[in-house]
């Protein structure tokens, strides 16, 4: 899609995977990519997300393997990278947060739920994944972000930040015990941990479950380090509600 000021751009009224499976420049960017080995079109994908610093790199690249140059567009960030290889995670992770702050919510979650079917081995997958839930959490949707990290916990077994996640937005939605069990989860993959030690804590502060919350504040203020006030605010923020029940009494 060429830039032209006088046309509403096609993203804008069609989802992705319309476009690229339509008579568009990004579906004949797919079709070029589709015989191409699994190395080749992460590469060519890789230099085009980061064609704003390497445009002219990232052609070269391509005529070395006997394909045009795509030259200046104006699709947003992510779509011919993604049109060059469906399994770029950085793409489908871009591409989707797009797909969702232009309402398109349910084709949005279909490219954040194909994060978690690629390889193992991809290159900063835990992160992105990751950054996906985040991205459901900012923009307030948190069943979204349940059923997400749920998904990554099956896929994922022993990432503790996935059950961090999961029981965050389970937690939001008032669902304690479901909650607990999450963050339990993450701080029995990585014990000793600050950070899963707090937000158990919190968890458990928030079901009024007292006695264990303290335990493990107190815990949690103990290892965190210097930078990290979040587990001593809450530690201090329990005091404060225990002292109140004792003054009741």
């Amino acid at each position: 899609m060429r830039k032209d000021d006088s046309a509403q751009p096609m993203y804008l009224d069609r989802s992705f995977t319309e476009l690229v499976e339509g008579e568009t420049e990004l579906a004949e960017i797919r079709r070029s990519y589709v015989s191409r080995s699994r190395t080749e079109r992460a590469k060519a994908a890789d230099w085009n997300y980061h064609a704003a610093a390497a445009g002219s790199l990232f052609n070269q690249a391509l005529a070395r393997i006997g394909q045009k140059g795509i030259g200046p567009t104006d699709w947003p960030d992510g779509y011919v990278a993604l049109a060059i290889d469906p399994d770029y995670a950085p793409g489908l992770l871009t591409v989707a947060s797009i797909e969702y702050q232009l309402k398109r919510i349910s084709e949005a979650m279909k490219l954040f739920f194909r994060l978690l079917s690629l390889p193992k081995e991809t290159e900063d997958l835990i992160v992105i994944i990751d950054k996906a839930g985040d991205f459901l959490i900012g923009e307030k949707d948190l069943p979204n972000g349940r059923a997400f990290y749920a998904a990554a916990c099956e896929s994922f077994p022993r990432v503790p930040v996935f059950y961090d996640g999961l029981g965050y937005c389970c937690g939001k939605q008032g669902q304690h015990q479901e909650a607990i069990a999450a963050h339990r989860r993450a701080l029995d993959l990585e014990p000793g941990s600050h950070k899963w030690l707090n937000d158990l804590g919190f968890c458990l502060m928030e079901a009024k479950e007292y006695p264990e919350a303290l335990a493990v504040l107190e815990r949690a203020a103990a290892l965190a380090p210097a930078d990290y006030a979040r587990a001593r605010n809450n530690l201090a923020r329990l005091r404060e509600v225990l002292a109140r029940q004792r003054h009741k009494q």
